[in-house]
């Protein structure tokens, strides 16, 4: 027969092992119970961090369950309120220096736009004495007065531009859209009213025609003569290097393709990225007056046009400007 001392023994080692289970089982459900909750935890703090990213600074991080989690909700809330107050205080400046901004430009505007009528009578007043209607000019008079009248022209382009910049970034521009116009025609017209400016600088105008017979398009006459004027201009300012200034017409079945081509200073590689960009010029480098506005605004406007304007250029080997319009406006 077994033993009392042994079934003593044993029933003791039992109740041992017992105990040491319920004891592991406990610290396992606490430890458990804990991970649980700082995965949780950890999930809402992801959860936040994550809408602080996309812009949302208005959801907090939730306290955690010990002392160390709390402090790290504290911190991570008090980062987002400091966060909010700097992205409040900059909404409040960026609005008062809009209203600022404002004001400068529609005192520019009117600026500008008084300034055009003087600079327009100028002009007229070039021409009369060029005429000779106020007596007789010898060469060395009529060259300095067809000076005088580049220098003029140069200042009336710019007014222009600010202008058109002023009217742009206010309200945009909204094409009125002519149907079936004759692309042909038009830059005709466009070339003999540039003629004059052009011989001024001893330039001559060539076009270059592979539209089929007769081709049309629609497009706002008004945008697109602004654009290729500019061109034409920036052409007969910058093409040093040669008397002759090429505008190419093209076309398929679904595009116009308007080429002007200088043979000037060309751009550089590092500018050619920079040219449409507001107020970016590199005219200083070749003595011309500019602000920077006309491309950045031919690219506006061709744009409103649902076309393209791309640039081919090389350094002392001249550029190449090409207008990609669709031929029926959508």
């Amino acid at each position: 027969m077994i033993s009392l001392s042994v079934i003593f023994t044993t029933g003791f080692i039992i109740a041992l092992l017992t105990i040491s289970f319920s004891v592991l089982i406990s610290k396992y459900t606490k430890l458990l119970t804990k991970y649980q909750q700082n995965i949780k935890y950890l999930k809402s703090l992801s959860q936040c961090i994550s809408s602080a990213r996309w812009g949302n600074l208005q959801t907090k991080a939730q306290n955690g369950f010990s002392p160390l989690t709390n402090e790290l909700s504290k911190s991570l809330n008090s980062l987002l309120e400091s966060i909010l107050d700097r992205d409040k205080m900059i909404i409040e400046y960026v609005e008062k220096e809009k209203e600022n901004n404002e004001i400068k430009e529609d005192f520019i505007a009117m600026l500008t736009h008084d300034l055009k009528v003087p600079i327009i009578a100028q002009d007229n007043t070039l021409d009369l004495l060029l005429d000779n209607k106020f007596g007789e000019l010898n060469d060395e008079q009529k060259d300095a007065i067809k000076n005088i009248k580049i220098s003029n022209h140069d200042l009336r382009h710019l007014v222009e531009s600010l202008l058109d910049s002023h009217k742009f970034e206010k309200k945009g521009f909204t094409p009125k859209i002519q149907k079936d116009i004759n692309l042909r025609n038009f830059i005709d017209d466009i070339i003999l009213q540039t003629n004059s400016i052009a011989a001024l600088h001893n330039k001559k105008i060539r076009l270059y025609d592979h539209l089929e017979p007769n081709y049309v398009f629609d497009t706002d006459v008004l945008l697109l003569k602004r654009v290729i004027q500019n061109l034409i201009l920036n052409a007969i300012s910058y093409g040093v290097n040669s008397e002759y200034i090429d505008i190419t017409l093209e076309n398929n079945d679904t595009n116009c393709v308007i080429r002007v081509k200088d043979y000037g200073v060309g751009i550089s590689k590092e500018n050619i990225d920079k040219i449409f960009n507001k107020y970016y010029c590199a005219a200083e480098l070749y003595s011309k007056a500019s602000m920077g506005l006309g491309l950045y605004l031919s690219n506006k406007i061709i744009g409103t046009l649902d076309g393209r304007i791309t640039v081919a250029s090389e350094e002392n080997k001249g550029a190449e400007f090409s207008i990609h319009l669709p031929t029926k406006a959508s």
